[in-house]
């Protein structure tokens, strides 16, 4: 199992490099305010699939093969009512609606079946087709948005439907869709938040900026993005980490998250202050100049992102599932708030980032570490078969 985590998490990191790679050969080839565009679909495309899916590849990677034709109704129910909303964003969305829903009922399947080398190879696979063909649709002279949108669309399509096609047949319905349903229903909660902190701040970013401001809103989610990459790796790994966690004491999950993220912290914002400015221009080009405070307030953010993804997934191992939805949703409501309050157009984002994020994780960590927690893993424990 640890030879398997390892293998993933190399393959998490190169995947996290290539996506980094991917979203800057588009910014060098459309405009500030072009990639301020992209910056949003990339945010919703997200929303569209780790917002909605993540819950069901939790769920497979939990029981396995023997529920993916059961996962495979809710996830195309799902990704219906999905596509009904997408309507008014783009096509590429609707279409991604179908084809994230294929995406993470696969992910569930390999991960569930102890197939975890094809998992990391799979997520490794996608994302360079995506950067092949981002640098295609370049080389044909594709300087907008909406034409390298569709390059995310057939990236995840030919990596995933074909491997799809060759997991149906080896799928049983031993689990009855409703009983997946039911499972999935407050992971879907916490989920949906989640994406709407990490990935609706910069949709409302580009929303919100007057027609002068989008050059400088493009800026900002190259920064954004860039500052992310540990959380390119650390999404794609959660559910991965769920067989690491299980079992483990709540109080000592908190206490190591505690003393490696603030080890993080510090390194992120020496790095956001001494050459982040620099970084930033050598991978998106040198229109995107971006001040050390902005960066290393994303940095900070991050930080606290990182450790309300690895508390809730321990909810999630401690079957405390509606407890991961308080969490995001304290979250989601305090960078809403701090996001209203706060002018500046960076700074709100920046500030409701950070108050967002720490937010879910100190409630996080409060559910987690609560006396009742002990008491509802010993009920969980003593009903199970």
């Amino acid at each position: 199992m640890v030879r398997a985590l390892s293998f993933v998490g190399v393959c998490v990191v190169l995947s996290g490099l290539l996506i980094n790679t991917y979203l800057a050969v588009v910014a060098r080839n459309v405009s500030p305010a072009e990639y301020s565009d992209f910056g949003a679909f990339w945010s919703i495309a997200l929303l569209v699939g780790f917002g909605a899916f993540l819950p069901v590849e939790q769920e497979l990677a939990r029981l396995g093969p023997r529920a993916l034709r059961s996962a495979a109704v809710v996830a195309l129910a799902m990704a219906v009512v999905e596509c009904a909303l997408a309507v008014f964003v783009s096509p590429a969305v609707v279409v991604l609606c179908f084809l994230s829903a294929a995406q993470f009922l696969v992910r569930g399947v390999l991960i569930g079946s102890g197939r975890l080398a094809w998992h990391g190879g799979l997520l490794v696979v996608d994302t360079a087709l995506r950067v092949v063909f981002a640098l295609l649709a370049g080389w044909l002279g594709a300087t907008t948005s909406a034409q390298f949108e569709w390059t995310l669309v057939a990236a995840v399509a030919v990596a995933h439907l074909p491997v799809l096609a060759g997991l149906w047949w080896q799928g049983e319905s031993e689990v009855p869709a409703r009983d997946v349903a039911r499972a999935v229903a407050p992971l879907l909660v916490g989920s949906v938040c989640a994406q709407l902190l990490l990935n609706g701040i910069p949709v409302l970013v580009t929303a919100v900026a007057a027609p002068g401001e989008r050059a400088r809103a493009g800026v900002f989610l190259a920064a954004f993005l860039l500052a992310r990459v540990p959380l390119f790796v650390a999404v794609p790994l959660q559910t991965a980490l769920l067989p690491v966690i299980t079992g483990k004491p709540a109080r000592a999950v908190a206490t190591r998250l505690a003393a490696v993220l603030a080890l993080i912290g510090a390194a992120g914002v020496a790095l956001a202050f001494t050459i982040g400015p620099w970084l930033v221009r050598l991978v998106f080009g040198p229109l995107y100049a971006v001040s050390p405070v902005d960066l290393a307030l994303v940095a900070l953010g991050v930080v606290a992102h990182l450790g309300l993804i690895v508390t809730t997934q321990a909810l999630v191992a401690s079957a405390l599932h509606s407890r991961v939805a308080w969490s995001w949703l304290a979250g989601v409501l305090v960078a809403a708030v701090t996001f209203a309050l706060i002018p500046d157009l960076l700074l709100r984002a920046e500030i409701a980032f950070l108050a967002g994020s720490l937010a879910g994780w100190l409630t996080g960590l409060r559910l987690l570490t609560s006396s009742r927690q002990e008491s509802e893993l010993c009920s969980t424990t003593s009903s199970s078969p």
